[in-house]
């Protein structure tokens, strides 16, 4: 970075934030490994390019994953963990092996004893005034720290209803739901009972968008199709239920979530790019634009690798917000690519920025990778003379702070 970059980034640094999108689970869970460090890593973007997206664990022994960290020096799931560990225990060494591992094991394991590791790290150090939160792993579970947290209602598992034997890619059903609030589902007519039941119940506990993954599972075309042809798979015998079939509930359901967020008044978050190949271009989306004009939505991860098209459509769709979420660790050189274009394009509106991780040392990489991303682009602009440090300095502050209270606070 150049030094109008790096004085940029300390600004950003000591700047209020909301960070739009992050899945932490309970510290205790990484306190509880006898390795935590390898625990930290395994729940990390590492899992994603050492054992594909599905993995969920290393299946590694520690000396089988350094030996492996070793034919991946440059990756960016690997470098913005280095990052946070520098950031927050001084650690002195570009890569990881078994002469430093047990001292910033041990450095971490003390860090965690301490107590209160999300506000010390998170709202104290980099000054993040709120996280929106995404548990995917507990439909319909809101129960948050709401000092520090603010939730949203995850819709992937309501698409695979149809069947109550099928998992979404988490692994979720929209019958834990059923069951745990003890309401009966034997009627089409009461599965949409029971999805106006949960987002009533998030309106009362107040989350602050809904969420849509579906990429993980589908594509993101989405055709409109009438009740009656929706619920031919919720009446199918189970497993008997054709692909159409299945792709015609679907499609019904996500218009449906799109007219209950008009109603309600929800924004709503959605993955683009990674996911099924070839299917998940934010392009795809435009029909949805076009007929839900009021109802914000955030397109997620700069819809990598289609990263020009969220910038282009934000022209003509008002009510398109443009996340940098998870962008900045997929990669750098993208990240910079799409935030000076949606820069050019939005003029600094509408763009926010989350850390998509599950432990405070994701969260803490990706924030700085997030702001390095920002501070690099928005410095080489001023270096040019396209912007002046005024406009830079206010184009962070909206990125940062006022773009997510807009998304958030004001629908």
């Amino acid at each position: 970075m150049n030094n109008i970059s790096q004085e940029l980034f300390s600004f950003l640094l000591e700047s209020p934030k909301i960070d739009s999108h992050e899945h932490l689970l309970p510290p205790e869970q990484f306190q509880e490994s006898p390795d935590i460090l390898f625990s930290i890593l395994e729940r990390s973007y590492l899992s994603w390019i050492l054992s594909g997206t599905t993995g969920k664990s290393f299946n590694l022994t520690r000396e089988e994953l350094l030996s492996r960290l070793k034919t991946i020096p440059a990756s960016s799931f690997y470098r913005y963990l280095i990052r946070a560990f520098q950031f927050m225990y001084e650690f002195q060494d570009n890569s990881l092996r078994q002469e430093n591992w047990e001292s910033l094991s041990r450095q971490i394991r003390e860090n965690y004893e301490k107590g209160d590791i999300v506000k010390r790290w998170l709202l104290d150090r980099l000054n993040i005034q709120k996280i929106v939160l995404d548990r995917y792993w507990v439909v319909g579970d809101f129960q948050v720290d709401r000092e520090i947290f603010s939730p949203v209602l995850r819709l992937d598992p309501f698409f695979f209803g149809y069947n109550r034997e099928v998992r979404d890619h988490d692994g979720q059903s929209p019958y834990f739901y059923a069951d745990r609030e003890r309401i009966k589902v034997e009627t089409f007519g009461e599965y949409l009972s029971l999805i106006d039941h949960v987002l009533q119940k998030g309106i009362k506990e107040g989350i602050s968008a809904l969420k849509l993954a579906i990429a993980y599972d589908r594509g993101l075309s989405f055709k409109k199709v009438t009740q009656e042809k929706a619920e031919v798979a919720f009446y199918r015998a189970a497993g008997e239920e054709t692909p159409e079939e299945i792709v015609n509930f679907q499609d019904f359901l996500f218009h449906y979530f799109f007219k209950k967020a008009e109603e309600l008044g929800l924004p709503i978050q959605i993955h683009t790019g990674p996911g099924k190949a070839f299917q998940t271009a934010p392009s795809l989306l435009g029909p949805i634009f076009e007929e839900y004009r009021t109802v914000k939505i955030a397109l997620f991860h700069g819809g990598f690798p289609w990263i020009g098209e969220p910038g282009a459509m934000a022209l003509f769709y008002p009510n398109l917000y443009l996340d940098l979420v998870w962008l900045p660790l997929l990669s750098p050189t993208f990240s910079r690519l799409a935030l000076r274009e949606w820069l050019e394009t939005t003029g600094g509106a509408r763009i926010m920025m989350g850390g998509d991780s599950w432990n405070v040392e994701g969260a803490v990489g990706s924030i700085l990778f997030n702001l390095e991303t920002i501070a690099q682009v928005l410095g080489e602009m001023v270096e040019s003379g396209y912007l002046s440090i005024v406009n830079a300095q206010e184009i962070g502050k909206m990125i940062l702070w006022n773009n997510p209270q807009d998304f958030f606070l004001s629908s």
